[in-house]
């Protein structure tokens, strides 16, 4: 019986801190772009700053893919990927950007949360073109797309 109490009640500590949880996604505002490539559908968050640093708590300063210590840095792109039935799906994927004036930015994500993330730089007012590239199960998605900032 007590074996019993025991697994009820750390499946109910892991099932609850899993409910509680907040996703990539869910921490991230709104979608400013959602998009179907070959069965699979990307949604777009854009982070301000401060919305990146509170989304990524401890792990700040952190050398990972994906994140930038350049005091360019304006925003975190990210984008989530799911299969034709609502799943997330896993893979590698990466970010090219071109600003209004011409400057590039290529960077890979970092996943996390059912999302992929990279820190990027939108200080120029205009028009950026963005690609996005990812790799799930062998099969390359691309997506391209403006963005405008004001």
């Amino acid at each position: 019986m007590r074996n019993i109490i025991l697994i009820a009640m750390i499946t109910m500590f892991f099932g609850f801190g899993a409910a509680v949880q907040p996703s990539y996604a869910s921490s991230m505002g709104e979608i400013f772009r959602q998009h179907s490539v070959d069965g699979y559908v990307l949604n777009y968050n854009m982070l301000d700053m401060a919305a990146r640093k509170k989304m990524m708590g401890s792990m700040e300063g952190m050398d990972m893919p994906g994140m930038s210590k350049s005091p360019d840095i304006t925003n975190h792109l990210v984008v989530s990927i799911k299969d034709g039935k609502g799943k997330a799906v896993s893979g590698k994927v990466g970010f090219f950007i071109i600003s209004a004036s011409g400057k590039e930015q290529k960077t890979l994500t970092m996943g996390m949360h059912g999302g992929y993330g990279a820190d990027v730089s939108f200080k120029e007012k205009g028009v950026y073109k963005i690609q996005t590239k990812a790799v799930i199960d062998g099969k390359t998605l691309v997506d391209d797309f403006s963005y405008e900032v004001k």
